[in-house]
């Protein structure tokens, strides 16, 4: 996700909770982190210890990891559940048809987006062409393949 502009994240109650708890894991990990970091370098010769350096890079992965959340935290908008009936939105549940069947998605915030688990992001093709519509409407979305339509089956 590369929305460095500043602008609220919108995100469900769901999605901000688990980077919550993300966060929070993470943090508790850290220490242990820093202290293999610390007996690795104690090991001796740093430029050919490799326990040292992929310590290192675990540690420096994690606090990276640390940071993104704690940026996007600072700019997420909770969006509410439930607003307009049968229209789908964010925290809407949809059942979408197109040439490989139907398939069942939550429509998500643009970094809550995981289709392997059915969470559709609102930055995707599909997710954002689904927005603001209604069962019944049929919908074109541009992919790196060309464009698709989707008929959007039903909204919950």
């Amino acid at each position: 996700m590369s929305n460095d502009d500043g602008a609220p994240i919108p995100m469900t109650a769901f999605g901000f909770e688990a980077l919550k708890a993300e966060l929070t894991e993470l943090r508790a990990r850290r220490p242990a982190l820093v202290e293999e970091v610390a007996a690795a370098r104690s090991q001796g010769d740093l430029s050919e210890n490799f326990a040292y350096h992929d310590a290192r890079q675990h540690l420096g992965m994690l606090d990276g990891r640390v940071q993104t959340i704690e940026a996007t935290l600072a700019r997420v908008q909770v969006i509410e559940e439930g607003g307009t009936k049968g229209v789908a939105r964010i925290g809407s549940t949809v059942v979408v048809r197109d040439e490989f069947g139907e398939s069942t998605y939550q429509i998500v915030g643009p970094s809550e987006g995981n289709m392997a688990r059915g969470l559709m992001s609102t930055a995707s093709p599909l997710g954002s062409a689904l927005l603001d519509h209604e069962a019944g409407d049929t919908v074109t979305f541009q992919t790196p393949g060309g464009k698709r339509q989707a008929t959007l089956v039903s909204v919950t």
